[in-house]
């Protein structure tokens, strides 16, 4: 397994892994109408202006030893009130790589790109009934808030999670 910066021609696999990742994860979680009506060519056009940001918008893609895409992670500045410097926008693993420590290590490489970027803290939000947020938790993670938020017709419930200092992942 190799982590690396995305580039601009990763759009459609990430795009994929997106959408994968979302109906492997959340399916009991969120509406399967919702899921199944995602699509990839949308995602697709999103990943490509993300990506279009340059520095600003942090990509990182995981992909096994025959290049296939099966994970990223993506964040940058913090985009709310609360007072810390990075957030984690999107975080996505394919269930086969899932619970084996690539995510850890995606957490770690992430957010070390933050800190030399002088972003020492960061965020990232998760839906309160995912069973992956206990990942946050063991890399001491601080839950600081939580809101409801709607995806599709479905009201939920997402969490905020914390550190305040970034060496506490990077080591």
């Amino acid at each position: 397994m190799n982590i690396r910066r995305a580039l601009l021609t990763d759009a459609a696999n990430i795009a994929h892994v997106h959408v994968k990742s979302w109906q492997q994860s959340y399916q009991g979680l969120v509406d399967s109408d919702y899921l199944a009506q995602m699509s990839v060519e949308e995602r697709t056009a999103k990943w490509e202006q993300w990506l279009r940001q340059g520095d600003s918008h942090i990509v990182f893609v995981l992909e096994d030893e025959e290049r296939n895409l099966c994970g990223f992670i993506s964040g940058g500045a913090i985009r709310s009130h609360h007072p810390y410097a990075g957030e984690v926008y999107a975080f996505y693993l394919l269930k086969q790589v899932q619970q084996k420590g690539y995510g850890t290590k995606m957490l770690r490489t992430f957010a070390a790109e933050l800190a030399a970027n002088e972003k020492n803290s960061m965020i990232v939000w998760v839906l309160k009934d995912n069973p992956s947020k206990q990942a946050y938790l063991s890399l001491g993670g601080i839950k600081i808030d939580e809101e409801k938020i709607m995806i599709g017709n479905q009201e939920l419930i997402e969490e905020c999670f914390g550190w305040d200092d970034l060496a506490t992942i990077c080591t």
